[in-house]
């Protein structure tokens, strides 16, 4: 489409005698990217930190034993075989559990790989018995997978011999401070002291509820010759389940939960935000179409004696509706432009001057580019119609209705 310079010129003269309605149209634009670009950055951002919040400081990947399996102590006949025997057999253990690291390790994409030997104890002080989980970590691994030296509230981040990390809520219940001596009691009676290297704050009540120590000491003192768990973080959060169910059909011996299986209700959540905000940014689109396309359509008719005579004297059909093109590409342009920089202004007064937001914005390029040109072909489109009027006027028809 090749656009000739008195069509330029002659947008801009309608636009600029137009003023209020030019104003209001490109109010409109401008308002609509800004809502537009701030509620993406908005949710973006809520939606970030509810994710981080949940798994930021957990794995994303659980690598399981498999899962308990029912055994039939009757006969055929119906009699019973064997009374003793459990009804109920699960394993407890990964024991070839090396062989499955070494695996992981060639895998892209991870961000920390992590054995752990995971279960319960007491620790008893001054009369009292407070169960918590215990958590036997590779140190170095375990470090990156819950942030120890971000989180740690007091100490040092040590796992070695009888060192051991605990939650907060276990720290203010017990008044422990680094330094201090605890005993702690495995799930079988038997337990064992410990020092308080470091006090750590994960975020949650139950996820303080916890002792960490290192790897060979929690397998000693849980007594298993294995691992129960190998955690695994990722370097794209989202992708968990896809690289899980990958890996479930490399492996059948063990059982393999991502971090969106145990958080559906998380997820249901986070859909809902993002339908509400598509729902949203809609409704406002097709208001701005309406808006531009019922101003575009009166200055249509507002401009019919002009067109007339610009048609008498030679403009063609094709030129009279270029000129309606221009103003509403123009003011899509225009509008975008500014909606950008009042958008970005009302997410930094939002968050910087009224402090509002507990979390940081998502102030990604694609955060504004979308609504931008989201905008101009909107105001492109709604300008189609008072184009085709525009195009079909004829200079009989002002002269005779005019």
């Amino acid at each position: 489409m090749i656009i000739r310079p008195y069509e330029l010129y002659i947008a801009f003269r309608f636009l600029v005698k137009g003023r209020f309605q030019t104003l209001l149209i490109f109010g409109g634009v401008a308002m609509g990217v800004a809502v537009q670009f701030f509620l993406n950055s908005l949710i973006g951002g809520l939606q970030v930190s509810l994710v981080e919040r949940t798994v930021g400081t957990s794995p994303h990947i659980i690598m399981l034993p498999r899962e308990a399996y029912p055994t039939s102590i009757l006969a055929e006949s119906g009699q019973i075989l064997d009374y003793r025997k459990a009804p109920v057999v699960s394993d407890r253990e990964i024991l070839q559990w090396e062989q499955y690291l070494e695996w992981l390790k060639k895998q892209s994409g991870l961000k920390a790989i992590c054995p752990v030997a995971s279960g319960q104890g007491f620790i008893e002080r001054n009369g009292i018995s407070v169960a918590v989980a215990i958590k036997g970590v590779d140190p170095a691994q375990g470090a990156v997978i819950y942030k120890f030296n971000k989180n740690l509230s007091s100490g040092q981040a040590l796992l070695s011999g009888e060192s051991v990390i605990v939650g907060l809520n276990v720290a203010e219940k017990f008044q422990l401070q680094p330094g201090d001596r605890l005993f702690i009691r495995n799930d079988r009676g038997s337990g064992a002291f410990f020092t308080v290297s470091g006090i750590i704050d994960l975020g949650s009540a139950p996820a303080n509820s916890i002792v960490f120590m290192s790897l060979e000491r929690g397998q000693k003192f849980l007594s298993l010759t294995g691992i129960n768990m190998i955690e695994v973080q990722i370097l794209d959060v989202f992708k968990a389940e896809k690289l899980a169910s990958a890996w479930r059909n490399e492996f059948s011996r063990v059982n393999i939960e991502s971090w969106q299986e145990r958080n559906r209700e998380l997820l249901t959540a986070l859909r809902s935000q993002s339908t509400s905000s598509n729902l949203i940014q809609f409704f406002i689109l097709f208001s701005i179409s309406l808006g531009i396309a019922s101003v575009l359509g009166i200055s249509a008719i507002q401009k019919s004696r002009q067109l007339g005579i610009l048609k008498a004297i030679g403009v063609d059909n094709r030129g009279a509706a270029r000129i309606f093109l221009i103003q509403g590409l123009t003011i899509g342009l225009s509008g975008s432009l500014t909606g950008i920089i009042v958008g970005y202004a009302l997410s930094i007064f939002f968050t910087e001057v009224l402090g509002a937001a507990t979390f940081d914005l998502k102030l990604e390029a694609a955060n504004f580019i979308v609504p931008a040109i989201l905008a101009v072909v909107i105001s492109s489109l709604a300008s189609l119609s008072p184009a085709r009027k525009a195009a079909r006027l004829t200079p009989i028809e002002v002269i005779r209705y005019g």
